[in-house]
């Protein structure tokens, strides 16, 4: 697939700047220094980018400089949306709006909208990056620079309004882009144009248009010498020549854009470059060229998903760094909070003996009340106790539970093979709009609590539900609990259920659920998120793949992969029903099968 509509907001992201000896983290040269480079810079590696704005966000804190810390709040928030963590992104984007002050540089509040739309894009809110772009382009001085925050705002908005079917306004929005960037001789301004022009027209049909756009983006990138932009204009044209069926002149194209791919270290493409490659060669009757590009492109894969888990990694690590201060400073409060109290008893200490002189009689009654309310407080401090300790072991897996009792927190993990099983309910949106909500939420808790039930007596993890999704996995948090197996047989018993459920109901003349359920078997991280109202949960791409399993199964089915197949294909009492290669979206062609009990 080319790229379709780049976004231009990712255009201004800064590369990782490293800390040097001589520029302390608390130096006010230092971070001022740091965020003019990155105020600046066209790198776009969003990891190393948090890396370096997580200490400006200390130095500036520090001197409580509000305009800064906008600023750079702004720029991670466009970093996290190209990671994906969209919560992170929306919350960045706030604190930009938040942080704000009227003595601040507009060009802050002008990044802030930047981050906002290109949010937004991210979540297809179309309507909301239209008004988020026309109210900040309403704002903008034609003297101001870098010009590059306007023209990622009129990029916004021609998506926006491509995506919502106005194509003719979104090319009137790229056209005049490059004719600005043009005038103002902004190069990578340029480039995304004429990508983004490329695109709507090999969208429209008009392929040597597109051809066109693509070869002078293709011309730009190599006179600015920038690898991964000659890459991707490569891998353009060579989705077109495959459009026309020339599958040999693809190759070439395609080879060319695997060499500057390799010098960029742009992984990512390499693995869409190599699938791209074994389809060609596969139209040809290469199978052999095929099967190597397939290979290829696995072992490229895997390199990649390595990269995101260690991402991961890092990212929470950050965040238990955080809870893990947060104790500290609680620990410190509750240090002086003692200190206080044994200042207060000393002294009320003091005036007990000065009561003696008064009356034993009248000590001692006071005495008694004090001890029957400390037993009170202590029999409901113990209560309290009890229920909290139950809480936890409702919403966490008891062995999670326990090491946040003992420890205070829980370690994030990383799990080599786990079994993830996702169910859904067909049309559950059109029932929402026909059923009573009352009788709506019923149906779905009955079934829900059926399903909690039968995870936990094949010993397998329930992880959350999703509106009427249903997510579960097995081996973890104990990787002895909840094998292939005992997860395939659960999905079963859950199919077993809805099936008698929907006979009960149709029975009696009323609407009833259908579910189609899925599995995958990978390797996973596991941890705790957030703060407050936090919840068990799982990441990797293994989670993805097990959500297209059961987007591509069928009612009444289970629906798995070919890991989780590797792994029961010889179980006795299962029979298999292979379904060949079906396209995932954003995965391509995958191997599938139908499992039930023999």
């Amino acid at each position: 697939m080319k790229v379709l509509f780049s976004v231009l907001a990712t255009a201004f992201m800064p590369a990782f700047m490293p800390v040097h000896a001589e520029h302390p983290v608390h130096s006010q040269a230092w971070a001022d220094s740091v965020l003019a480079v990155l105020r600046g810079n066209l790198g776009r590696e969003p990891l190393s980018t948090i890396a370096t704005t997580d200490l400006l966000l200390d130095a500036f804190s520090a001197r409580k400089d509000h305009c800064s810390l906008a600023e750079v709040d702004g720029i991670r928030s466009t970093s996290f949306a190209d990671m994906g963590a969209l919560d992170s992104a929306l919350a960045c984007a706030h604190r930009t709006m938040a942080e704000y002050r009227p003595g601040c540089d507009s060009l802050v509040l002008i990044r802030g909208h930047v981050a906002m739309s290109y949010l937004y894009l991210k979540l297809e809110d179309f309507e909301r990056v239209d008004s988020i772009c026309t109210k900040a382009l309403a704002l903008w001085n034609p003297k101001w620079k870098p010009t590059v925050l306007r023209n990622a705002l009129l990029t916004n908005r021609a998506i926006a309004e491509a995506r919502q079917g106005n194509l003719d306004g979104a090319e009137e929005g790229f056209r005049n882009i490059l004719s600005l960037a043009k005038a103002e001789g902004a190069q990578q301004d340029m480039y995304d144009a004429m990508l983004n022009m490329g695109a709507l027209k090999d969208y429209q049909g008009q392929l040597d248009s597109a051809q066109h756009f693509f070869r002078q983006s293709l011309a730009n990138a190599i006179t600015n010498g920038k690898l991964g932009r000659i890459a991707r204009s490569y891998t353009n044209l060579a989705s077109l020549a495959t459009e026309r069926g020339a599958h040999a002149e693809a190759n070439k194209l395609l080879l060319s854009a695997l060499i500057f791919a390799d010098s960029a270290k742009d992984l990512s493409l390499q693995v869409n470059l190599h699938g791209k490659l074994a389809g060609n060669y596969k139209e040809l009757g290469d199978f052999g060229k095929a099967y190597r590009e397939s290979m290829l492109r696995f072992d490229l894969n895997d390199s990649l998903l390595n990269r995101e888990k260690l991402r991961s990694l890092t990212e929470m690590q950050a965040r238990f760094e955080t809870v893990r201060q947060d104790k500290e400073i609680n620990a410190l409060r509750a240090e002086n909070l003692s200190t206080e109290l044994e200042k207060t008893r000393m002294k009320r200490t003091r005036n007990v003996f000065l009561f003696i002189l008064l009356g034993v009689v009248g000590v001692s009654v006071a005495l008694l009340t004090r001890l029957r309310y400390i037993n009170r407080m202590t029999r409901a401090m113990k209560k309290e106790k009890s229920i909290s300790e139950a809480l936890l072991h409702n919403i966490l897996p008891e062995e999670v539970a326990d090491e946040i009792r003992q420890k205070g927190h829980a370690d994030v993990r990383e799990y080599k093979s786990a079994t993830i099983l996702f169910t859904d309910f067909r049309n559950f949106t059109q029932l929402t709009q026909t059923v009573d909500a009352a009788e709506l939420v019923g149906e779905l808790d009955q079934c829900f609590k059926a399903f909690d039930n039968i995870v936990e007596s094949h010993g397998v993890e329930k992880i959350k539900t999703i509106g009427d999704a249903y997510m579960a996995a097995g081996g973890l948090p104990d990787a002895l609990k909840g094998d292939p197996l005992q997860t395939i047989l659960a999905a079963l018993d859950m199919q077993d259920f809805m099936l008698a459920y929907k006979q009960r109901r149709a029975a009696m003349g009323r609407l009833y659920f259908e579910m189609r359920a899925g599995l995958h078997t990978g390797p996973v991280i596991a941890g705790i998120v957030g703060v407050k109202k936090y919840a068990y949960d799982i990441w990797g791409d293994t989670v993805n793949v097990a959500n297209r399993m059961e987007s591509c199964g069928e009612v009444g089915c289970v629906n798995i992969s070919q890991s989780t197949y590797e792994r029961v294909k010889d179980v006795p009492g299962l029979r298999f029903t292979p379904r060949g290669a079906i396209e995932a979206k954003g995965k391509g062609l995958m191997q599938m099968y139908f499992v039930e009990r023999a």
